[in-house]
């Protein structure tokens, strides 16, 4: 089976001062090397644009498409819709940095190795929970998960002072 990865390795030594562009198509395959990856699969679209200087490059990263994954409230398969900008700096130097966004590559290297920048880029474009639109997660699931449930708290009922009244009860 073909590495999706190699497809997403850059060789910039050959290339010309100024602005090129690349394209990368993300399906399944490319998900499918992550161990334990939150997406299962997905179809997205990550338009780069590197900026070539004589000791620099700067990558603009463009993501759009869909990813699935399941629900979080009724494990069901979910179709979420992203987008995302982001920029990562590449220096040549001996020194690591600090800055998550500046890449500093070692003064022999020739190529860009993407595949991990481009999984962690569409990881974040995720939302904090993937759940169904309101109405739409499976209603047997649901009706599981109130069965089982001891007590559901609306986000106004959350009191954090409540937590710990119990202890100075002692």
């Amino acid at each position: 089976m073909k590495d999706p990865r190699k497809n997403l390795i850059v060789p910039f030594t050959g290339l010309k001062d100024g602005k090129h562009q690349f394209t990368f198509e993300i399906d399944k395959s490319f998900f499918d090397q992550f161990e334990y990856s939150l997406i299962e699969s997905g179809n997205v679209i990550v338009e780069m644009e590197l900026n070539k200087k004589i000791n620099m490059l700067t990558a603009l990263f463009d993501i759009s498409g869909s990813i699935d994954s399941t629900c979080d409230r009724c494990t069901d398969p979910l179709t979420i819709k992203i987008n995302g900008n982001y920029r990562l700096i590449f220096k040549f130097g001996d020194e690591e940095s600090e800055n998550e966004d500046l890449i500093v590559l070692p003064e022999e290297a020739h190529e860009l190795h993407l595949a991990d920048f481009i999984y962690e880029f569409i990881t974040l474009c995720l939302p904090s929970k993937k759940v169904h639109k309101p109405g739409e997660c499976n209603d047997e699931m649901m009706k599981m998960v109130e069965k089982h449930s001891v007590f559901l708290l609306d986000d106004e009922d959350e009191d954090e002072d409540d937590d710990e009244d119990w202890l100075e009860e002692e």
